[in-house]
């Protein structure tokens, strides 16, 4: 669904998942990625900020695409829709997050971690599917194993969990990896210590790759 769309915002193959927990840190990072030449990022639904997080940088910073990420239920689906939320994700496959997605006409990638999943997503239409929690999974090995049966459906993956700075390039380089995520370009302590040049640092490295 959207795959055109979800395919041209990721093609930096980069996707910085930032979870804001204060409000004085949103344009500060958005303002880093931006510096950086990242234009892409997932604002999870994990504190009470994400949809004023999402708002705020889509009327400063209107060059980067925002995806709400950690999309649990349909009203959170809504509530990142109206704060202009250009496209979703979710850490697992359920139906009526998608049906709501759907509905709202939001670009979206449900999380998948079983065969059953892919086949299951796909049948509906997603060919671009968020692996989660990659590493633990099985990471590279895993991905490799997904490729010879399912290269018949074209499905691509956006691992997250367990990727990093160190690994990315392996990830990238598979032919079903469309881009990686995670929270290392913008951790916690980098955002509480307001270290926005390493943040910006971390980008810069991470499209260099």
């Amino acid at each position: 669904m959207n795959k055109d769309f979800l395919a041209a915002i990721l093609s930096q193959k980069i996707l910085p998942a930032v979870t804001f927990e204060k409000e004085d840190q949103i344009l500060p990072v958005a303002e880093a990625l931006a510096k950086a030449g990242l234009l892409t990022m997932e604002i999870p639904f994990r504190t009470d900020i994400a949809s004023n997080a999402i708002e705020q940088i889509r009327m400063k910073f209107p060059e980067i695409n925002i995806g709400a990420g950690t999309l649990l239920s349909p009203a959170q689906v809504k509530e990142a829709n109206n704060a202009g939320a250009q496209f979703g994700l979710s850490p697992g496959f359920s139906q009526q997050v998608c049906n709501e997605a759907a509905r709202c006409q939001m670009p979206f990638v449900p999380g998948v971690m079983t065969p059953s999943e892919i086949e299951i997503a796909c049948s509906q239409g997603y060919s671009i599917l968020k692996l989660f929690p990659a590493e633990q999974l099985g990471g590279l090995a895993f991905l490799k194993a997904m490729q010879g049966p399912y290269e018949q459906l074209k499905v691509q993956f956006i691992p997250m969990g367990g990727v990093n700075i160190n690994n990315m390039k392996e990830y990238i380089s598979l032919k079903n990896v469309i881009a990686v995520g995670g929270s290392w370009i913008a951790t916690k302590e980098l955002m509480s210590q307001k270290d926005y040049k390493t943040i910006e640092e971390n980008a810069r490295k991470a499209i260099s790759k």
